[in-house]
């Protein structure tokens, strides 16, 4: 549904004229406009927002399409995802189906379905059904385990659940389940208030493993280390100034580094106000993301220095040594945010740290920092 909402982002800012604008990269499609239609040739990926969006063509990927109606009369071979007041699926998605609007009519979902809306229409869904709605039509079998949130359920001729079938409504005893649908030991019917993530997230598989977090964090630590080490190998005696500056005057570096930063972003509103300006606009963006990556980059490694200093050891010599140093600051400051609110600040300072030592570097000497005052 995240990908959706984004397409909605991109909607929004589509200028108002009946203009079409279309690119393909490789084997993907990107279309925008008041009125965009999809009917060939094949893709594999397909990107489409306006205001009437229809594909019409078989999509051999995934579908991710937002506008005010959509329609999807083609069959999509991977997942759909689509957002609009108005949205229509006749044709088969063999992947999962992620969908959200005021009215939907959806057809055959192989995988999973994720609707929410205010009227919906279902048919077969392969595996599990989380809808929410205020009226619900469900018309098809579901193969899976069934979570329904709504205020009124219809049941087809056809209709029927396979797994667990749980039901959230205003007015329980109001909701009448067929057995034809699924018999009374796997119907559950609650009120509607006490629908929480904590009531169906154990029954439907979307949580993210424990060990993929984990994982992923490791590895932004060793990337940063690697670029850490990377800067250490191409220019020693610079990180070496840095790592010294920063940390012989560690406040006034990070107060250095909220002027800079201030500065940069600050300059893009001034830069606005000038016609010729607009066009630096960007340019300013860019140094600004730029710069805050370098200072957080350069603020962890010294922070890896600082504690590995603190408890008596000595600087290793090798980059080996100092790639560890790296990794091991990138792993604290990892760490501190976790921390409410105090572990935003220290990320923050730690960031402004880095921003104002590299800036004692490239302004001219005396402006922030006096590097000449610290020997390398």
């Amino acid at each position: 549904m995240l990908r959706a909402l984004t397409l909605v982002c991109g909607l929004l800012a589509l200028p108002a004229h009946s203009e079409t604008t279309s690119l393909t990269i490789a084997q993907d499609r990107y279309e925008a406009g008041a009125a965009v239609s999809f009917n060939g040739p094949s893709v594999t990926d397909l990107f489409m927002a306006g205001n009437v969006v229809s594909v019409t063509a078989p999509v051999g990927g995934s579908a991710h399409l937002a506008g005010r109606r959509v329609s999807v009369n083609a069959a999509v071979a991977g997942d759909l995802f689509a957002v609009g007041y108005s949205v229509t699926v006749t044709a088969p998605v063999s992947g999962d189906a992620s969908v959200s609007g005021y009215e939907l009519s959806l057809g055959p979902v192989t995988g999973n379905l994720r609707a929410a809306g205010s009227e919906v229409l279902v048919a077969a869904v392969g595996g599990y059904a989380l809808i929410t709605g205020t009226d619900i039509a469900l018309q098809g079998v579901i193969a899976g385990d069934a979570v329904l949130v709504a205020d009124g359920i219809i049941f087809g001729p056809e209709a029927k659940v396979t797994g667990a079938l749980t039901i959230y409504a205003e007015d329980p005893a109001s909701i009448k389940v067929p057995e034809t649908v699924a018999p009374a030991a796997r119907v559950k019917i609650e009120q509607r208030k006490q629908y929480t993530e904590g009531e169906w997230s154990k029954e439907m598989p979307m949580q993210v493993p424990v060990w993929r977090v984990v994982t992923g964090f490791l590895i932004g630590v060793l990337i940063s280390g690697l670029i850490a080490a990377m800067v250490i190998a191409i220019a020693p005696q610079a990180v070496q100034n840095w790592r010294t500056l920063a940390l012989a005057h560690p406040g006034r570096a990070i107060w250095s580094g909220f002027l800079v930063t201030s500065a940069l972003a600050g300059s893009g509103f001034v830069l606005m106000l000038t016609l010729v300006g607009v066009i630096l606009l960007p340019v300013m963006l860019i140094l600004t993301v730029l710069a805050i990556f370098a200072g957080y980059a350069l603020g962890s490694y010294v922070l890896g220095v600082g504690v590995w200093l603190g408890v008596g050891r000595t600087l290793p010599e090798g980059i080996p040594g100092k790639f560890l140093l790296a990794c091991l600051g990138a792993f604290l400051a990892g760490l501190a945010w976790l921390v409410p609110i105090a572990g935003w600040f220290f990320v923050l300072g730690l960031t402004m740290l880095g921003i104002g030592t590299l800036a004692a570097f490239a302004l001219p000497s005396g402006w922030l920092l006096r590097r000449e005052a610290v020997q390398p």
